[in-house]
């Protein structure tokens, strides 16, 4: 499993990202795993939590943009819209 390059960089879970990109559904996990996953526009997001097992997928439906998914996310299966990552 990728680790997160916030953990690699002194900077914490709780503090600021300093670093973002779009990202698109994949059936594989985030290269370094994010901070936070941010949803750019309103829509549906299914995930995978860095603790979770493959089967272990969340969904979130009818999200505002903006929303912040309230997991860390190793993983992003499936998304009706566009979303981002918050990094180191």
């Amino acid at each position: 499993m990728a680790s997160p390059e916030w953990n690699q960089t002194g900077a914490t879970a709780s503090s600021y990202g300093r670093k973002g990109r779009t990202l698109a559904a994949s059936g594989s996990d985030i290269d370094p795993i994010a901070k936070a996953i941010v949803m750019l526009a309103t829509g549906d997001i299914t995930v995978i939590p860095a603790g979770n097992l493959d089967a272990g997928t969340i969904a979130f439906t009818g999200l505002p943009a903006g929303y912040i998914i309230p997991f860390v996310v190793r993983r992003v299966t499936a998304c009706s819209s566009s979303f981002a990552s918050i990094d180191a």
